[in-house]
Order: C-alpha cells, then sequence, then structure tokens
C-alpha cells in the first residue's frame, strides 16, 4: 500500500548490468515509491559480453501490456548491446540502425507513454579498442586530440606528430577505432532523426570519457548543428557524463510527473576552481554542474534565493592527490573545506543539505570526509545526497538525482504525519503506509551508505592497496584479473566488510534517520545493526565493486 493515489510504473533499460547502472536507480525508485521494470539481468550481458537487443526489444514491446508512465532507454543497449559492446566493432551500422526500428513500435503500441533516450558520444580512448597492456590505448587518446587539431589544416605544425603516432599506432586498431567512431555517430544522428518524428520525448548525448581537445568536438558540432537544423534544442542536450543517466533521468521524469521543478543553490567549497576542467571532461566544470540541474528537471539558483535544495560542491582540485597531501597544502585545504562545510549547514536552514565531492576522479577527497565530521559535522538525518565517484559529472548527477528525490520522500513522510487530521485511517492501512515509508527510508539510507563505502573506503582506501599487491601476483593490470580474479575479489571482500561495519558502528548504527507521525504521538526510525554484507567485483576488474547490505531499522517512541 502507498501514498501514492496509484503504481507508478517506468521501464528502464539501462546501459549495462553494473550497479550505478541497475540498482542505484532501482534504489531511487524505492525512495518515492515508484515502480522501475527492468529486464532480466542475462539479458543486459557482462562487461565484454555483450547484452541482447533483439530479446530487450520484445520484452518492451511486452511491457506494455500493462499500464506505463514512461520508458527510459539507453539507446547503447537497444543497438549495440551495452556500453562496451559500443566500442567495439561487432554490430555493423546497418544492424544497429535497425534495432532501433523499436522507438517506432513503440510509440505506435502506446503513443501516449513519455519516453526518453539516452546515448553515449563516444570518448577518446575508449575500453575495448585497445589492447590489454593500455598503450595502444594512450595512442589513441593522443591521435585523437592530434587528427583533430591537423583535419583541415594543410600546414599544421603538428601534423609531423600525427604521422609519427600513425606510424606506431598499428593500422588495425585505428581503422577500428575510427569505423566504430563513425558508426557510433551515424546512430546519434539517427537518435536525434527519432526525436524529430516523436518517438523520443527527451534526448541526452553524453560524452564519455574525453579532454577539451579530439574528435568528439567535431562530432559534438554536427550532432548540434542537425539539432538546431531540426529545432530540438530544448528536448536534446549534450554534456560530459554516461553512467549517471539512469538516475538523472527518473528525477526529471518524476519531477515532471509530479509538476516539480527544485531550485537548487551551489556552494563551492573553492570559488577558483569552480571553471577547472575536471579530468575525463571537455568543459568548465560550472557548465557541468549547470547542465545536470536542468537534466535533472531543477532550476539553478544563482540569486542565492530561498532554495529547495542546497548542494556543496567540492570542485575538480586542479592538483593530484600527491600534492593534495603535502603538509601545508593539507592544512590549508581543510581549514577552508571545515569553513565551507559549516556555511552549507547553516545556509540549508535544516532543509537538508546534499555532498558533491569532485575534487579528484574516481574517489573521495579524504580531506573533505573530515571536514565533514568537524565542529560537530553534518547531521545524518539532514544528508540528503554524497557522492564521489568516476567522473566529476558522474558524482555531480547522481548526487542531484538522489538528493532532490530524497526531498520528494521526506515531503510523503510529511503527508503520513498530516494524514491522521483528515481522515481515521483503519489499523492495516496505518501499518501498511508505515511499512511503506520504512522502505523509503531504507533505500535512501541503502543509496547513501553504498557511496560513502564504494567512493571513500573502497575508491580511496582498499582499490590502490589491492591494485599495488596483484602486481606483486604478475598481473599486468587492474583492469584484467585473469587467474587471479577468485584471490583479489577475497582479499577486496574482506577488507571492505571490515572497514564498511566499523563506518556503520561509528557513523550511522543508533542515529536517528527521520522522526515519523503526528506531534502527540511522535516516532523516531533508528538505524540498527547490519545483519549482511556481500562484496563482489562484478565485471572482474577493480575499477568497481558491488556491495551489497542488509541493514535494520527500529522505530521507536520519540523521548
Amino acid at each position: 500500500m502507498s501514498l501514492r493515489h496509484r503504481v507508478h510504473r517506468v521501464v528502464y533499460v539501462p546501459l549495462d548490468d553494473r550497479p550505478v547502472n541497475l540498482k542505484m536507480p532501482q534504489l531511487l525508485a524505492q525512495m518515492v515509491e515508484y515502480e522501475l521494470v527492468t529486464p532480466a539481468v542475462e539479458l543486459l550481458g557482462n562487461f565484454h559480453r555483450p547484452g541482447h537487443p533483439e530479446e530487450i526489444a520484445e520484452w518492451l514491446q511486452a511491457q506494455l501490456a500493462l499500464p506505463v508512465d514512461c520508458a527510459i532507454l539507453s539507446l547503447d543497449m537497444l543497438a549495440y548491446g551495452g556500453l562496451v559492446a559500443s566500442r567495439q566493432t561487432d554490430t555493423p551500422r546497418e544492424l544497429a540502425a535497425q534495432r532501433l526500428d523499436v522507438l517506432g513500435r513503440l510509440q505506435q503500441l502506446a503513443p501516449e507513454i513519455t519516453i526518453y533516450a539516452h546515448s553515449v558520444i563516444m570518448g577518446q580512448a575508449p575500453t575495448g579498442v585497445a589492447d590489454d597492456t593500455g598503450e595502444a590505448r594512450q595512442l589513441l587518446g593522443e591521435y585523437s586530440q592530434v587528427k583533430a587539431a591537423v583535419d583541415g589544416e594543410d600546414s599544421s605544425p603538428q601534423r609531423h606528430i600525427l604521422e609519427r603516432l600513425e606510424r606506431w599506432l598499428p593500422a588495425a586498431v585505428r581503422d577500428r577505432y575510427l569505423s566504430v567512431r563513425a558508426r557510433n555517430h551515424e546512430i546519434n544522428k539517427r537518435a536525434i532523426e527519432e526525436l524529430a518524428a516523436g518517438n523520443i520525448d527527451f534526448l541526452v548525448l553524453t560524452q564519455d570519457d574525453a579532454g577539451p581537445q579530439g574528435l568528439h568536438i567535431a562530432e559534438q558540432q554536427r550532432l548540434n548543428q542537425l539539432i538546431s537544423e531540426r529545432r530540438l534544442s530544448d528536448r536534446v542536450m549534450i554534456y560530459p557524463g554516461a553512467d549517471e543517466v539512469g538516475m538523472t533521468l527518473l528525477a526529471r521524469f518524476i519531477h515532471q510527473h509530479m509538476e516539480k521543478q527544485p531550485t537548487v543553490r551551489v556552494i563551492y567549497t573553492d570559488e577558483a576552481a569552480a571553471d577547472n576542467v575536471a579530468p575525463f571532461e571537455d568543459r568548465p566544470f560550472t557548465q557541468i554542474v549547470a547542465a545536470q540541474i536542468a537534466v535533472v528537471g531543477g532550476r539553478l539558483d544563482e540569486e542565492n534565493q530561498e532554495a529547495d535544495l542546497t548542494v556543496l560542491v567540492n570542485p575538480p582540485a586542479g592538483l593530484s592527490r600527491a600534492q593534495a597531501a603535502e603538509t601545508s597544502v593539507y592544512e590549508q585545504r581543510l581549514l577552508c573545506l571545515s569553513d565551507a562545510v559549516q556555511q552549507a549547514v547553516q545556509m540549508s536552514s535544516r532543509r537538508g543539505i546534499a555532498i558533491c565531492d569532485a575534487a579528484f576522479p574516481n574517489g573521495a577527497d579524504d580531506v573533505l570526509l573530515k571536514a565533514m565530521s568537524a565542529g560537530g559535522g553534518v547531521d545524518l538525518s539532514q544528508l540528503l545526497s554524497y557522492a564521489a565517484w568516476n567522473t566529476a559529472s558522474n558524482s555531480v548527477g547522481s548526487v542531484l538525482a538522489h538528493s532532490t528525490l530524497r526531498l520528494i520522500a521526506r515531503q510523503d513522510k510529511g503527508a503520513f504525519d498530516l494524514v491522521h487530521l483528515f481522515t481515521d485511517l483503519a489499523p492495516m492501512r496505518y501499518l501498511a503506509l508505515l511499512n511503506s515509508l520504512i522502505n523509503a527510508q531504507r533505500a535512501h539510507i541503502q543509496f547513501l551508505f553504498t557511496r560513502f563505502v564504494d567512493d571513500w573506503l573502497y575508491q580511496t582506501q582498499i582499490r590502490p592497496v589491492v591494485s599495488e599487491e596483484i602486481l606483486n601476483w604478475g598481473c599486468s593490470s587492474a583492469f584484467d584479473l585473469r587467474d587471479s580474479y577468485a584471490r583479489a575479489e577475497q582479499m577486496v571482500c574482506n577488507r571492505l566488510i571490515e572497514a564498511a561495519t566499523n563506518l556503520w558502528i561509528e557513523r550511522f548504527l543508533d542515529k536517528p534517520c527521520v522522526e515519523i507521525g503526528p506531534a502527540d504521538n511522535r516516532g523516531v526510525l533508528m538505524l540498527a545493526e547490519m545483519e549482511e554484507m556481500h562484496v563482489t567485483l562484478p565485471w572482474g576488474r577493480l575499477f568497481e565493486v558491488d556491495a551489497d547490505f542488509k541493514l535494520n531499522m527500529e522505530l521507536v517512541a520519540k523521548a
């Protein structure tokens, strides 16, 4: 039983089966009691094993037998079988285009449903087109930058560099790379035409890992030109990102469905760094923040008015972790970050605060975590979201999706508190609504705790140590564990479970999550013991981890 007047159903085809694309959107949907329906995980493939686009297309059409409010579709999954498959040559251009015909069929079967779609603009040197050592991958990144500078310039001073790179790069690797780029670009153009035809309502084209120079810039320009020619600029966006899009588009639909547009105040821990260009991204960071706010359906509060949401952002630091660890730099940053945290907490006016840590790629800034604990710290009940994973844009998007939907979950809780004033609830209905509310709170804590465990404990503390250790076992790369997979996974499992258990005891256990009920009969939902935790390396490499928890909560009378 739900506070919603009916079940709201969203059909979701993810980019791939990794937790950020599959599990995390499911938790967000649970927070606000939307049903997120996904294909069987066996259809999604795994790492180098592509998904099954034809079977997923059939599954999609079968879902329309029941009421559906929205479909959120990864075109990379539908066309190629996932992100990694989109970087390989296995799918001919004609077959990829044919697979997208399902969009027209969906429109014919259910013209009333909202369809959001997203597709990736290929990065500079993506996984799946290079050798295991990474040498060719690095050369491809350089090749992309230099070729983009030389193309169209007969007398470019970099032409000799391009010629040298072309000699070093195996011709088969280079040709495969350019072939995949050309195919994917044509499929992205096809996506724009599907939008123009009315088969998609809103389209996101995200730029995968790439810097400010490279072949992707010309591709973006050509896509923007087509968008302008079709007069679609209000229905499509191009910006850096990829793995967070399932979350941001889900938040966008829910905001649209509920007729909400949250206002977002952004506070940077370092204003001077706010326009830095983050690693793996192609534009100033402030532009990425603005784009992600727009994608989730929010509005940037540029006049510092009374915003619905306050987001504290630790922008790209512009220095390495080693440089940041130097004593004088560390102490100065700790002072600045502590002041910024306290300022943001005060400005949030008890509405809650979200924290996005984009200082460094692939993990948290230890200094920010320490600042969050200083001076009384950030109250867990007021922490709407936290993230510090992968790229800066990934973190910004997931924080905005999580925190804005958390605001809706809080409003649901407020409605539950007030329902007694307007109607008499039968005991069974009251308990059903209470259970629904507790499940929503559990999903929020699950999401929040996962980000601390993954982004801080694993990526920042455990992964670097394990990466060094496996090199002593003879592994050539942390991206290819091969025969050492089971041993590496067991090491990660042991260390992460211990660290996560300690974190839960120190920062979460016995902490109040939320108060529930009318003023004369108020209860407090407390965080209890963590019963179970399972850890795996879902893609057989160290880059990502899947940490699954069973978290308990107890409702106690307010003292």
